[in-house]
């Protein structure tokens, strides 16, 4: 797998409290690097995080473990 670049942002509702670049081969690798903490797939959680694939632009979005 290629390592891609991420920005990884920690999210309260649809405001980003705070944001981390990370290179992982994954998002929800780059999510877990940048966080310190495991994640999963996100629904309606208040505290989420989005994170951004820097090439294409893709978002994802997971929620705290």
């Amino acid at each position: 797998m290629t390592v891609r670049l991420y920005r990884v942002e920690e999210m309260v509702g649809d405001m980003p409290i705070s944001y981390r670049v990370a290179s992982a081969d994954t998002p929800w690798e780059a999510a877990k690097k940048a966080t310190g903490k495991d994640v999963t797939a996100r629904t309606d959680e208040r505290f989420w995080v989005r994170v951004t694939d820097e090439g294409n632009r893709t978002v994802y979005k997971y929620a705290y473990k």
